[in-house]
């Protein structure tokens, strides 16, 4: 079996917000859960599943984050939820189309390369609006 992991979380990654950085790690796991059992060849019973999870937490993820957005007079809000209402959709897209010759190695690119582009580019431009409303 190669790497357990599929991503790795960098404390960097975080955003200072306990329950933001929490979501993002819990994200991440269920990632690395999908790939773990893609490697052990498990990825067909467990992709469509995985999918619906990952849509569900999803969901109540950016619930939270946007309800703090609004909260804390973020500027950029409402492109903030746009960008998330795409990944609900595209999520959507894959749990409905999964175990249809469907690339595993496709849908793990998907989901690591729009996390990690979100987390560290567009949810870092938020941190300092619900920091200073935290604090």
């Amino acid at each position: 079996m190669k790497n357990n992991l599929y991503i790795i979380w960098h404390e960097n990654n975080n955003l200072g917000i306990s329950i933001i950085d929490e979501q993002h790690r819990g994200i991440i796991s269920t990632i690395n859960s999908l790939y773990h059992f893609i490697q052990s060849g498990q990825g067909e019973e467990i992709i469509k599943p995985t999918l619906i999870m990952l849509l569900q937490y999803t969901t109540i993820h950016f619930s939270t984050e946007e309800a703090l957005m609004k909260e804390a007079g973020y500027p950029a809000v409402a492109k903030h939820i746009i960008m998330h209402k795409a990944l609900l959709e595209k999520t959507r897209k894959l749990s409905i189309e999964a175990n249809r010759d469907q690339d595993s190695d496709a849908v793990l690119s998907f989901l690591k390369d729009w996390w990690l582009g979100h987390i560290t580019k567009e949810d870092k431009k938020y941190a300092p609006f619900l920091n200073a409303l935290l604090e």
